[in-house]
């Protein structure tokens, strides 16, 4: 297991993330509305969807999704609208999901051992080109465009980010804590000054891929 550096935050206004490697993010499209404003079912982010719900009855954290001609991504449900932190070491990529900006405790236990004992594998991507996008999914490919390593769109940043990811097959993993505060935690103990507690105290979720 190898320390992680922190690159990139990925913003959204709810549904998954979108893993692949960065030169296959050009073939993505992203959410598309028909003449009455409805999803078309055969757009790429419809096709994500019915990855994480293939019924009413079922759904998903996890999965992989095909695109364009021969692309394959993963898409992870980072349950509503939010951001995620992206961070990259010499095994992998973790991506964590967490309800607040005031605490890295979130971050320091999704990245410790004691996370990786309470995840469960969920698929294997492999990935080439030396780089991953990590977007979240209803963007077009087409639309966005990028600044150093953050991926925008003209209305809203830091929509995807490009990070570097050695080419490979990765197992993806995730995991989920219900901690003491965080997700339900008053607005004050989730965006106020710091409250003191220890890393397992706050909710958060997370998706990781280690290198096979």
């Amino acid at each position: 297991m190898s320390a992680y550096e922190w690159v990139a935050r990925v913003g959204g206004e709810g549904g998954p993330l979108l893993v692949c490697a960065e030169a296959s993010f050009a073939a993505w499209g992203g959410a598309v509305l028909d003449d009455d404003y409805e999803l078309d079912p055969a757009c790429d982010y419809a096709r994500a969807h019915a990855v994480l719900y293939p019924s009413d009855d079922d759904e998903f954290e996890a999965g992989l999704v095909r695109f364009g001609a021969d692309q394959v991504g993963l898409v992870w449900e980072m349950d509503g609208p939010g951001g995620a932190d992206v961070a990259v070491g010499g095994d992998g990529l973790l991506v964590v999901r967490s309800w607040v900006r005031n605490s890295d405790a979130p971050r320091r236990y999704a990245a410790g051992p004691a996370a990786r004992e309470r995840e469960r594998p969920v698929a294997e991507l492999e990935l080439s080109g030396g780089q991953a996008a990590v977007v979240w999914a209803p963007v077009d490919a087409g639309e966005a465009t990028r600044t150093d390593n953050r991926l925008n769109l003209e209305h809203m940043l830091g929509v995807g980010a490009v990070v570097p990811l050695a080419p490979g097959r990765y197992r993806a993993s995730c995991g989920w804590l219900e901690g003491r505060r965080g997700r339900y935690a008053p607005a004050e103990e989730q965006h106020g000054p710091p409250v003191e507690g220890n890393d397992d105290d706050w909710s958060c979720r997370w998706l990781r891929l280690t290198q096979l």
